[in-house]
């Protein structure tokens, strides 16, 4: 069965697309099929991943022209698909197509991908797009940063989940992970535990140490892996995708 996955925060700057990128690299290369759906407008997982979006068809003709999924979905690496954000993905919600419409060929896109996991990487907010992500998956993977402003605005996350769930009674699984994390600073163990208690046994075990090679990676197109296999960034996301995989938590 594929795990469908929508990696999402409401706010910036927390490694959703990095992580995004380098979890399905690291869960490929230890053989398991993965997809990675670009639905950003900004492109950032295309661009991380060294695919110049202008130059390909895109998530939203899937949603909006009914394109085949083979003229849209690239090989990017081995095991690792990719289906680009597209030219014109941030003009969908006011193409005039109800939103349910878009959720629900969201939804026919994924059921047609039969690979081990499926993650979709969100916008930074809490429109159409994230509502359409929602409707189509069974878990999200939620990045924090290892900082309060982050850990506060995530009651507003958790509330619109809810909300979601309550409304369409779809239950939706729950991950986090640490983010930019310091080991030796008080701040970030303080957040790290806060994010513990407040959530048990769905913060998974490994946190993501900010690191150099992790933020320059994706300039050259590559994961962090590519870029500096020995990093501690590399090693990092190779203990997270055991840990997501099997489920192990803090």
């Amino acid at each position: 069965m594929t795990r469908k996955i929508a990696v999402i925060n409401q706010k910036g700057g927390v490694g959703k697309t990095t992580t995004t990128a380098n979890l399905g690299y690291m869960l490929a290369k230890k053989g398991y099929k993965v997809t990675l759906i670009d639905l950003d407008p900004q492109g950032s997982l295309t661009i991380s991943l060294g695919v110049n979006w202008q130059e390909h068809l895109g998530i939203e003709d899937l949603l909006l022209h009914d394109e085949k999924l083979e003229n849209v979905i690239l090989q990017s690496r081995e095991n690792l698909r990719l289906i680009p954000c597209g030219n014109h993905l941030g003009q969908v919600e006011y193409m005039g197509q109800e939103s349910s419409t878009i959720a629900k060929n969201l939804k026919n896109v994924l059921s047609d991908i039969d690979d081990d996991f499926v993650l979709i990487d969100c916008p930074p907010s809490s429109g159409f797009l994230i509502v359409s992500a929602l409707y189509a998956i069974d878990e999200v993977l939620i990045p924090i940063a290892s900082d309060y402003l982050t850990l506060h605005g995530l009651s507003h996350l958790i509330g619109t989940l809810k909300g979601f769930e309550k409304r369409l009674k779809h239950k939706i699984k729950k991950w986090f992970v640490v983010t930019r994390f310091h080991p030796r600073r008080r701040l970030s163990q303080d957040v790290k535990g806060k994010l513990i208690s407040y959530f048990p046994d769905q913060v998974l075990k490994t946190s993501i140490r900010e690191t150099s090679a992790v933020a320059e990676s994706p300039s050259f197109g590559l994961t962090v892996f590519e870029y500096q296999k020995n990093s501690n960034g590399s090693k990092d996301y190779n203990d997270l995708a055991d840990d997501f995989y099997i489920g192990r938590t803090c």
